[in-house]
């Protein structure tokens, strides 16, 4: 008794996988078949899109987007772009690619089949042997009209579905059709397409598909208020502020009383450039050598008005006393403040 099954399993076995190989014939088969025809009528010829059955989801492709596209067919014809393929062993699809796409979407289906299992699509009407759905029945109406049920009527019954699905329409074959009925399936398809042009078009959002960035494209970079000049190294810290000045100090808080020598005496290797001095552009010119801060104070209070503190009473361009320049020492090097080669610190050097 095991033997018995033991060779009913062998045989089964053996079936399966003749008819697997008559399968795989009769497949490759078809694909050079269609690849034949799209070389003849310069169309391009793909074996296998995983991801293009994914592109829609209405019609049968409600059923059956889960298999893979195979035999791929695309080109152009009578100036509209189109996409013939296999799900694999299930059905033959048509797409043709509208300019101009709308939101309303319509189903012709022979009155056999299965209604539509998308909600939203409602029942327009019967034509001939199809029944016409729609997503707007209201305005889908004004698209049925002489053209269009003269068309329905023609229809050939290896067309046994269309559709339209957002600037696509679509139609669906019987497998194994040829080359023949290929050619008619895409001209009800471009007829179809045709006559729906009267559908209201898609309304533009604020940014459509063809303004999305494309990968790689550099994007604009806003501008940054804090922006402080420097490469994107990150941003620098402020230098820091520097001390003010008490009011009674008539001197520079840098200087300090250098400028009348009384300072302590500077080093040999005494080096301006490494230390931190203001620029003397910006500085209020002042008589030397200074006045006594007390002398005169009454006189002041009392007489005429006079030019503000800090400014000079000679004109602007006067020269100092010539007095004072001898009185000079080693406090006040060759230059002024300011090493012969000095440069104004500038910041850190950007990288």
């Amino acid at each position: 008794m095991t033997a018995i099954w033991f060779g009913l399993a062998a045989i089964a076995l053996v079936g399966a996988i003749v008819l697997l190989y008559f399968d795989r014939l009769q497949r490759q088969r078809t694909g050079h078949v269609r690849q034949v025809w799209a070389k003849s009528q310069g169309y391009t010829y793909v074996s296998v899109e995983p991801a293009l059955a994914s592109t829609w989801r209405r019609g049968a492709l409600a059923k059956l987007g889960y298999l893979s596209a195979v035999d791929v067919v695309s080109g152009n014809r009578k100036g509209e772009k189109f996409v013939l393929f296999d799900l694999e062993d299930a059905a033959t699809l048509v797409a043709v690619r509208r300019q101009i796409g709308s939101d309303i979407d319509i189903d012709l289906r022979m009155k056999t089949a299965a209604p539509p299992k998308d909600h939203d699509l409602e029942m327009l009407g019967a034509i001939g042997d199809r029944v016409v759905f729609a997503t707007n029945p209201d305005i889908a109406r004004h698209a049925v009209d002489q053209r269009m049920v003269a068309f329905i009527e023609s229809l050939p019954d290896t067309v046994q579905q269309l559709w339209s699905e957002g600037n696509w329409t679509l139609g669906m074959l019987h497998v194994g059709s040829v080359a023949k009925d290929w050619e008619m399936a895409i001209d009800a398809v471009l007829r179809l397409s045709g006559l729906l042009h009267v559908l209201p078009p898609v309304i533009n959002s604020e940014r459509g598909r063809d303004e999305l960035p494309e990968p790689g494209r550099s994007h604009p970079v806003p501008e940054d208020d804090d922006y402080d000049g420097y490469d994107e190294d990150g941003d620098y810290e402020p230098e820091r502020a520097r001390p003010a000045a008490d009011e009674d100090d008539e001197f520079n808080p840098v200087l300090g009383d250098n400028a009348d020598g009384e300072g302590e005496e500077e080093p040999e290797n005494w080096r301006p450039a490494l230390k931190v001095v203001p620029d003397p552009r910006n500085r209020p010119r002042r008589n030397w050598p200074p006045a006594d801060e007390d002398a005169d104070w009454d006189e002041e209070q009392d007489g005429p008005p006079g030019p503000a503190d800090g400014e000079p009473e000679n004109p602007r361009d006067e020269e100092p006393e010539e007095s004072w320049r001898k009185d000079q020492g080693r406090s006040a090097p060759p230059g002024g403040p300011f090493h012969p080669g000095f440069r104004p610190y500038q910041g850190p050097t950007p990288r």
